[in-house]
């Protein structure tokens, strides 16, 4: 087997590998969110609701909000349900700049 051939078979097999089929990650509501969430659609007032979940500094962290909310940010909860305090260990700034892989995880209607 020549050269050409060698790298011609690793690349192929490279190729193979990084195109197959993969489990997506399983959205799953945690169980600490499910009350808040129950409230949103009991109040008559759920439409435009949703939950979506964040990576930042390798933790998740989730966001509930209602579009007719006048607060973009202010209900951002910690992986173990803490919610978020700005300026105490987490700067807004840093976390807008610097949060990444969005995952929507619930909307209003959806089954909880």
């Amino acid at each position: 087997m020549t050269l050409k051939n060698l790298i011609l078979t690793f690349l192929l097999a490279m190729a193979v590998v990084a195109c197959e089929d993969r489990e997506p990650e399983a959205v799953v509501v945690p169980e600490w969110l499910k009350p808040r969430l129950e409230e949103l659609e009991n109040s008559g007032n759920c439409f435009g609701c949703e939950v979506q979940r964040w990576t930042y500094n390798e933790e998740y962290f989730y966001h509930v909000y209602c579009g007719y909310w006048s607060c973009s940010n202010c209900e951002i909860y910690h992986y173990n349900g803490d919610l978020v305090v700005w300026g105490e260990g987490i700067d807004h700034v840093d976390f807008d700049k610097n949060k990444s892989r969005p995952m929507k995880v619930w909307e209003c209607g959806d089954e909880l």
